[in-house]
């Protein structure tokens, strides 16, 4: 009976980059996009990806700033003692 053994790197992949035990320590974010737009694809649903948390946030606090612009929400410093401590409605009553 012949034994043939393989490197450790071969058996377990480069640390740094492929799938060895685990997720690895540096996924390929290129490939990672890739795959997700074709499984995207693959579903039916758009192949673009979605906007980045950074986008996300950005939009979200732009939101809050026009609502604080326009009154539609509470801002400033007084302390909470002296707000309202519900949130302004915009029922007629």
């Amino acid at each position: 009976m012949v034994h043939h053994h393989k490197a450790n790197r071969q058996v377990e992949g480069d640390p740094d980059s492929d799938h060895g035990r685990g997720m690895p320590r540096r996924p390929n974010e290129t490939e990672l996009e890739r795959r997700t737009e074709e499984d995207r694809r693959d579903v039916g649903l758009p192949a673009d990806a979605p906007k980045s948390p950074t986008a996300q946030y950005e939009e979200a606090e732009a939101e809050v700033d026009r609502q604080a612009d326009t009154g539609e929400v509470q801002s400033g410093s007084a302390p909470r003692k002296d707000r309202n401590p519900f949130p302004p409605t915009h029922y007629d009553g």
